[in-house]
């Protein structure tokens, strides 16, 4: 069954996702002991900022915009072991990576699902 003929919208998957990403983001600093350092701050806010944009992406699919947000924040996620200098720090620098990278391609997908559901609709 396509997304159309369920009632599920597209960006509602890759929200839940981005949701779950930002909540790990979040709780990254305690995990890997970093909770004491400035930059957990970036991790808190960040990871904060992506899971607030994706719930209010599941709740207004037609939203486009909180999925470049996200992907904005994802950009910045992936950049920030750089900015903040950890990079010497392997788990940090990878968990960053990883959660930039995750938060970036479910976002855009978040955000070209509005096109793709106008698109499959119209043609049903």
């Amino acid at each position: 069954m396509t997304p159309a003929k369920t009632g599920a919208h597209p960006a509602k998957g890759a929200s839940l996702l981005a949701l779950l990403a930002g909540i790990w983001l979040f709780v990254s600093p305690w995990v890997y002991g970093a909770y004491g350092q400035f930059d957990a701050w970036n991790s808190w806010i960040i990871g904060a900022l992506i899971f607030i944009f994706a719930l209010m992406r599941i709740n207004r699919p037609a939203a486009t915009n909180l999925s470049w947000f996200n992907a904005i924040l994802g950009v910045w996620t992936f950049i920030s072991p750089w900015v903040y200098r950890y990079t010497g720090n392997p788990g940090r620098l990878v968990n960053s990576l990883c959660v930039g990278f995750i938060v970036f391609c479910v976002a855009i997908i978040g955000a070209n699902s509005e096109r793709e559901s106008h698109h499959t609709t119209s043609t049903l």
